[in-house]
């Protein structure tokens, strides 16, 4: 049986790593996996990471508005540097 089907809804949670070995998917032990299960979830894992790299820059962009905020004093200058203005 496929499960590439199961594995649409992918989660880094779903997976099982010892060390930095993978061992499961879900409940799924990962020798018995098929290619196309690997296919599948390596593909909504990728998405992911982009999703989250994304994420991750945004994040260091806002630091770093925040951190010019936090070296000035002048209110409103502070606020010219949170707007991007």
């Amino acid at each position: 049986m496929a499960l590439s089907k199961q594995f649409k809804d992918l989660t880094w949670a779903d997976l099982t790593i010892v060390g930095d070995e993978l061992k499961a998917v879900q409940e799924f032990d990962i020798k018995t996996l098929k290619y196309k299960d690997l296919q599948t979830f390596c593909s909504q894992l990728n998405a992911m990471k982009g999703q989250m790299t994304q994420k991750h820059v945004s994040f260091c962009e806002i630091k770093v508005r925040f951190d010019k905020l936090a070296d000035t004093s002048d209110p409103v200058r502070s606020l010219s540097v949170l707007t991007g203005c």
